[in-house]
């Protein structure tokens, strides 16, 4: 074993001796240096360990194979092998001395120095390239110690390691600085004991410790500057391992630097981070990508700050990553700006978004237009013409009537530098017409040029149309209010009157400023304004509850009339009173009427009792009497007298009361005038006779005939005539003219008695007007003839007026009847009827079809829009207060069934008030008519 060695120490080159099986039985210490052991490491291995794959071979003698060193890298090396066999260490050695004559050759080639010593550290050899480090001659060496080669070396630290190596026939691997020609030089020394011996392998490494020394410089330099930034500067080697942080990590994070390298920095960063940098960092570790991220990093106050990352690979010259260098930048207050800057944005965003506004931006001298999606969507401009499209685009949207002034508008703000503001619409596809407000400013350079405006665009589209439709309904309100027959009136809060409508003005006869503020007071009756005033206060300004009072008021003609008025509060969503609309009633013909209804009932609780005293006498007269039978006789015919007297006093009641709520019947027959004034005129005349009254008749078309109810139109007749006998002086003088005249039949019963006030005349008709006749009740009775011949003159489409020219200047009832055998209105319609088909509206179709028009009565909607669709009418009258029938409704149906024809529609009420007919003419009507309508009445407006 001890020859192996001492023969394996020979060889001038790394070696190696193995047996037959692979076992390993000598090595030098060369080839011991070069895989990183020692010779008894080797020892009984198999030289298959050292082997990495299989070995290549380059020619005969000569393989490339990879070896395993001991520090778990590889290195690759050529091998020369040769096979002893028997005889092995005698061939050994001979191949030995033939290598070291061979080698003699090899070291004078190699680029490093070689000097073999021997025991006493003598220079036995000498390559070349040792001569030329060193610049001396061969014979400046050969012979001599090293100590005595190079004075001064035995007190280098070399001096030790030889020894040791001589000593301990160990090698060793030495860099030592030699001052040399005035210049220091460092030299890689590598010592092998060979034999007895020392073999130095040694090389200039002066350039590679200069780089050294300017690399820690530099490096130095690098940490300085490091540790003086702001940011936190890293490195991390190839595989990801971070071998340096600067001193603002630590002062960062208040870590240790012990346990800051390698991977611990994970464990600082927020959890919610970790998965995601770990991703990405192995992504750019595997790519060689940059590397980039915020996250949020612990500080060493325990708060997590947002920071940003970045990392770049340095490469070699062969493009090989060989460290990743980085920084990390607190970036927490920029990021929590942009969120709170990203906040009121979004912010701003949804503001816009729920006020309707967008914004934009033009470019002027490269006309381009950068505008937001809110305005790309007002004006249905597409993302493309939204970012950067011209100014045009958004001119092709404005509505052809306003895109002149918006054209203006900019011209003239670009020219003057004033803000641009201008209302305009836009035709938005699908979108109709929009309403828009745009304003806008102009940047110029410093030169004046514009060069820049921005502004924004408001949708006023919903503010306008309310506006719009509060005007039309303002305007719809003041048109009822002006229409109306009360009079109206609204106050602000503290009840201050700013407004009253037409009928005020018409009706007082004063004007807007007269009746400004608290001025309506003037025309309060002096007996009355104190307590109106007092209580509207308490009412409005301090209880702000509705009102509600009963005054007069001083009309135009200087008059008082009493109204009933109301106020009631309108408030805001609050519930706070923002305004008072009030009221004014005229009731006065109510209280009128009160009053007469007051009077008739003391009338008629005369009238009743008159009768009742003569029946209590004459059953006095029959007790005191007995069996007389004059007592008897006379007594009997008083009561009788008296109780036809009451029994027709209530028969007038209820056929009052009958025929004015409808519920009378009449008969439609051809009737003449002459019967009918011949029966009248019998009935009438004993009254007349009896007060010695003259008759003259004048019936000039007895022949002519009217449909009607003979006995009614008999029973108006001798109503006019007894009523003109009461009034009538004895010996006076009466007359009853019938004659044709423009299609109706015109009876006129005139007297010359006692005639009429005219302030009676328009309320003659009345129940219990008759009462005013005379203050001394002369002629008697309960006044009710007159209200029933203007119920029963109606009922047959008819008219029946009073006239007087004065009390004692006689008085003219005129009736006028349509005439039943007519030309009529010159052509026959065809009239679609929407009324109830019942014997109480069975006069009105059957006044029309003896006019010879043809009528469709309808009852409801359904048969009125199939008839009218079929009949193509050319008037319809509907009946708008029939139940199940919204008459309004029914007229705007049928008027757009058929539009382009121009039928005459007719509304047919139970009143005849100012508001209905403006309500009728809002629905389409061409006229509206109180129920009952006469037949004349008709014609006027029929086509």
């Amino acid at each position: 074993m001890e020859s192996n060695d001492a023969m394996v120490e020979l060889i001038p080159c790394a070696a190696l001796l193995y047996s037959g099986e692979g076992k390993i039985l000598a090595a030098n210490w060369m080839f011991c240096d070069l895989v990183g052991c020692t010779p008894d490491d080797l020892l009984h291995r198999s030289v298959g360990e050292l082997m990495v794959g299989s070995e290549q071979q380059l020619d005969d003698a000569v393989w490339l194979a990879e070896l395993i060193t001991y520090s778990g890298g590889t290195i690759r090396c050529e091998i020369a092998r040769k096979c002893l066999g028997r005889g092995g260490p005698q061939k050994c050695l001979a191949l030995v001395r033939r290598a070291q004559a061979d080698s003699e050759l090899i070291l004078h080639a190699i680029n490093e120095g070689f000097v073999l010593l021997d025991s006493d550290f003598r220079i036995q050899r000498i390559n070349d390239e040792a001569l030329r480090i060193d610049g001396r001659p061969r014979e400046a060496f050969i012979g001599k110690t090293h100590w005595e080669a190079w004075p001064g070396s035995e007190q280098l630290p070399i001096a030790a390691a030889y020894r040791k190596a001589m000593r301990e026939r160990s090698t060793a691997t030495i860099e030592q600085v030699y001052h040399h020609n005035g210049q220091d030089m460092w030299l890689e020394i590598r010592v092998y004991p060979v034999e007895q011996s020392l073999a130095l392998f040694y090389r200039n490494i002066t350039p590679r410790k200069l780089a050294e020394r300017a690399m820690r410089d530099s490096e130095a330099k690098f940490r300085t500057i490091a540790d003086a930034m702001p940011q936190i500067v890293w490195s991390a080697l190839p595989d990801g391992f971070h071998d340096y942080f600067n001193q603002r990590w630590y002062d960062y994070t208040g870590v240790p630097e012990d346990v800051a390298q390698g991977h611990a920095w994970e464990g600082l960063f927020h959890p919610d981070d970790v998965p995601l940098m770990q991703a990405r960092w192995q992504h750019s570790l595997a790519t060689g990508e940059p590397y980039e991220m915020e996250f949020r990093l612990r500080h060493r106050s325990g708060e997590y700050r947002w920071a940003l990352a970045r990392a770049l690979p340095v490469r070699n010259e062969n493009g090989e990553i060989v460290r990743w260098m980085g920084t990390s930048t607190d970036i927490h207050d920029s990021v929590e700006m942009r969120a709170a800057l990203l906040d009121a944005q979004s912010r701003l965003e949804s503001a816009l978004d729920a006020a309707e506004i967008g914004t934009w931006t033009w470019e002027i001298q490269q006309d381009r237009v950068h505008a937001d999606s809110n305005l790309a969507a007002m004006f249905g401009i597409s993302p493309e013409d939204a970012d950067g499209g011209p100014i045009s685009s958004y001119f092709n949207v404005v509505h052809p009537e306003d895109v002149g002034n918006v054209r203006k508008g900019i011209e003239q703000s670009l020219a003057s530098g004033v803000p641009y503001h201008e209302s305009f619409r836009v035709n938005v596809p699908g979108d109709g017409v929009r309403y828009m407000q745009g304003r806008g400013v102009v940047a110029s350079d410093a030169e004046g040029k514009p060069m820049r405006m921005s502004g924004a665009v408001l949708d006023v589209t919903r503010q306008q149309l309310a506006d719009e439709a509060l005007k039309s309904s303002e305007l719809t309100f003041r048109t009822l209010a002006d229409n109306i027959p009360q009079l109206a009136w609204m106050a602000d809060s503290d009840g201050s009157i700013y407004w009253y409508n037409n009928r005020w003005f018409e009706y007082t006869g004063t004007t807007l400023e007269e009746m400004q503020g608290w001025g309506w007071s003037k025309v309060h009756h002096p007996d009355h304004v104190e307590r109106v005033v007092s209580l509207f206060r308490k009412r409005i300004v301090e209880d702000q509850e509705a009102w509600e009072d009963t005054f007069p008021l001083r009309g135009a003609d200087g008059q008082y009339r009493w109204f009933l008025s109301r106020a009631v509060p309108i408030r805001d969503e609050h519930g706070k009173v923002q305004r008072w609309l009030g009221t004014n009633t005229d009731i006065t013909p109510q209280r009128e009427a009160e009053q007469r209804k007051d009077d008739f009932l003391a009338l008629l609780a005369h009238e009743l009792r008159n009768p009742l005293a003569p029946i209590s006498t004459a059953a006095q007269l029959l007790k005191m009497g007995g069996r007389n039978p004059e007592y008897i006789q006379r007594s009997s015919e008083i009561i009788d007298r008296q109780v036809k007297h009451m029994t027709e006093l209530v028969d007038d009641l209820m056929d009052v009361s009958r025929v004015t709520r409808g519920l009378v019947s009449i008969e439609r027959k051809e009737v003449t005038v002459a019967d009918v004034v011949t029966d009248a005129v019998e009935q009438s005349r004993p009254l007349m006779e009896s007060r010695n009254q003259q008759l003259a008749l004048d019936v000039r078309d007895g022949d002519a005939e009217v449909l009607g109810d003979r006995t009614r139109l008999v029973q108006v007749l001798a109503n006019l005539l007894n009523n003109a006998a009461k009034y009538t002086q004895q010996g006076g003088r009466i007359e009853l003219v019938a004659e044709v005249r423009d299609g109706h039949v015109v009876i006129r019963v005139a007297d010359n008695g006692m005639g009429m006030d005219a302030d009676l005349l328009p309320r003659v008709f009345e129940l219990f007007a008759q009462a005013e006749l005379t203050p001394d009740r002369r002629g008697g009775g309960l006044g009710l003839g007159l209200a029933l011949v203007k119920s029963i003159v109606g009922l047959h489409g008819g008219q029946v007026t009073a006239d007087s020219a004065g009390r004692g200047k006689g008085s003219t009832f005129t009736v006028t009847l349509p005439l039943l055998h007519q030309e009529g209105t010159g052509r026959h319609l065809h009239i679609l009827l929407v009324d109830r088909d019942d014997d109480e509206d069975a006069e009105l179709p059957a006044a029309l079809e003896a006019e010879g028009h043809m009528v469709a009565l309808c009852g409801d909607e359904p048969s009125a829009l199939e008839t009218a669709r079929e009949l193509h009418p050319d008037a319809v009258l509907i009946r708008t207060d029939m139940p199940g029938v919204e008459g309004y409704a029914l007229a705007r149906q049928l008027r757009a069934m058929h539009p382009e024809e121009h039928a005459t529609y007719i509304a047919l009420s139970d009143s005849d008030q100012s508001h209905d007919k403006v309500i009728a003419r809002g629905a389409g009507f061409d006229h509206q008519l109180e129920r009952p309508v006469a037949i004349g009445t008709l014609r006027r407006v029929l086509p």
